[in-house]
């Protein structure tokens, strides 16, 4: 079966699931994993794929939110046009601030985009007549799409996980393009990139606008979901969870882009009985993880389907 058709079925699954759990909470859960997903696989695409490391999505992720909740609240803009706005602004922000940023590395690197999102909290704080402050935005219209209002979580399950799904199926086939490969020349060497002809500012740049996109997408999505926003979504701490969940899930993988989403919508339920030592068991699952397998559970799942079906290994899940 090949990764594609891997996926195809994936999918199915994924979308009648619904049906075994038709619980609110549950569905409800759902639906932030395919906002997750669309994330998480923009910093794969960003970190795994590139080498280039955001502490700032949720920057991106404010920014998609606020822009296309304030364009409904304020000019009455279709929710379904804001999101579009939304996604286009963010990935716009990426680009510009992707070129003088993208030239550090590493600790530097990661600073800096960390530093860029608290600017924009501070934005979405201080910035009272678009925003709300602190207050946040109330009475945040649902997408519309003619006929269809996607005002329950069922419609936004299948609405978003539509969207997540068709995300995931071109990430998959972009990893297999020679735009991929130019990708992970330039994170294992930015010379041996160069010597090759790839102009590696441009790449960077375009490689975080697209992430900068994918996180205004989900942050669009989530603001006509919940239909209520404030500066306590998108702090840095939602930046930190999304990079954790993605190496717990797999950094080099888009199939480990899945798993993190998934889990990043599912432990803090299954561990909410912890509460406040939440953050200690959700430390503590990193730590034991990567010590076992750096490469996440994407890796370990490959590892165990070599052991059992070698020859299927050449098709593995984690080769993409």
């Amino acid at each position: 079966m090949s990764s594609t058709q891997r996926a195809l079925l994936i999918a199915f699954v994924w979308l009648v699931l619904p049906v075994a759990f038709n619980q609110s909470a549950t569905l409800n859960l759902l639906v932030f994993s395919d906002i997750n997903l669309i994330q998480a696989i923009g910093l794969s695409l960003l970190f795994g794929y590139a080498g280039q490391i955001s502490l700032g999505q949720a920057g991106f992720y404010a920014i998609g939110a606020y822009v296309s909740s304030a364009l409904a609240l304020r000019t009455g803009l279709p929710p379904i046009a804001g999101m579009f706005v939304g996604t286009i602004v963010a990935g716009a922000v990426g680009y510009v601030i992707g070129r003088p940023v993208l030239r550090l590395r590493g600790y530097y690197l990661a600073m800096v985009t960390a530093a860029f999102g608290l600017i924009v909290h501070a934005i979405i704080v201080e910035w009272e007549d678009v925003t709300g402050g602190y207050s946040g935005l109330t009475g945040i219209p649902p997408i519309n799409l003619g006929v269809v209002t996607i005002d329950s979580p069922l419609r936004m399950f299948y609405f978003a996980g539509t969207i997540a799904i068709i995300v995931f199926l071109l990430a998959l086939r972009m990893v297999r393009t020679p735009y991929a490969r130019a990708m992970q020349t330039m994170r294992e060497s930015e010379a041996a990139a160069r010597s090759v002809g790839v102009n590696i500012s441009k790449l960077k740049a375009e490689v975080f606008a697209l992430a900068a996109g994918l996180s205004g997408l989900a942050g669009a999505l989530y603001a006509h979901y919940i239909g209520y926003i404030s500066p306590d979504s998108f702090t840095i701490d939602t930046s930190i969870n999304l990079l954790l969940a993605l190496v717990i899930g797999g950094v080099g993988s888009i199939w480990g882009a899945g798993i993190g989403a998934v889990l990043l919508s599912f432990l803090p339920e299954w561990l909410h009985v912890l509460k406040s030592a939440y953050g200690i068991a959700f430390g503590a699952i990193v730590i034991v993880l990567l010590t076992i397998e750096p490469g996440g559970l994407v890796a370990i799942l490959v590892s165990i389907q070599e052991r059992l079906l070698p020859k299927a290994a050449l098709d593995a899940p984690g080769k993409n």
